[in-house]
């Protein structure tokens, strides 16, 4: 029997965009909306906010979380930006014959990754249950045939809400090295606000 993840609650600020699920919607009519939306909410902040190149941002990073088919996915927009800053993404690992049981050293073995070094994995109490936090630095994919291939920042929390055999996942990327205090701490706080 699998748990049911039907109720998955998040709370986060404006500045996090819900990209619509896999064929739920037409992208382009979505993403023409939401950056007329983006692109108001830019202008109450006093920045302005090309509305054709905010819905050329949206509906190529929200193709591209489709193609990962998550529960859900998010790009955090910042005033005066016309790109995506981070992406975040739920998704659930269930247990399986391979794995009759998803646990906390399960997910760290399965979700590090040592391409610059020792990942910082933790494991942690949330509100949702025990966890484990991994902050690393992953190689990207190349976006071109020229030019080196970016370097990814991600914070990954895997949770096994109390109760469940499931493991609720989120995962928070970005590439600019910049954001990656404000980037980490907003994750810290949006986990801790997840709810079933």
């Amino acid at each position: 029997m699998t748990d049911d993840l039907s109720n998955i609650g998040l709370e986060c600020s404006e500045d996090w965009v819900p990209f619509p699920v896999a064929g739920s919607v037409d992208l382009d009519y979505w993403a023409k909306h939401q950056a007329e939306e983006l692109a108001e909410r830019y202008a109450q902040d006093g920045e302005r906010g090309d509305v054709r190149r905010l819905a050329r941002d949206l509906k190529r990073t929200a193709a591209d979380c489709h193609t990962r088919d998550p529960l859900a996915a998010f790009g955090w927009y910042v005033s005066g930006h016309e790109t995506v800053a981070a992406i975040m993404e739920l998704d659930a690992i269930h247990p399986d014959e391979t794995f009759p049981e998803v646990s906390l050293s399960l997910l760290a073995e399965h979700m590090t990754s040592h391409d610059f070094g020792e990942p910082d994995v933790r494991e942690v109490r949330l509100p949702l249950g025990d966890a484990v936090r991994i902050r690393q630095n992953l190689i990207g994919e190349k976006k071109g045939f020229f030019g080196p291939r970016p370097v990814v920042h991600t914070v990954f929390y895997g949770v096994r809400p109390d109760g469940m055999e499931t493991a609720l996942t989120m995962l928070v990327s970005w590439t600019e090295p910049i954001l990656d205090e404000p980037a980490e701490q907003m994750a810290d706080n949006i986990v801790k606000r997840l709810s079933l």
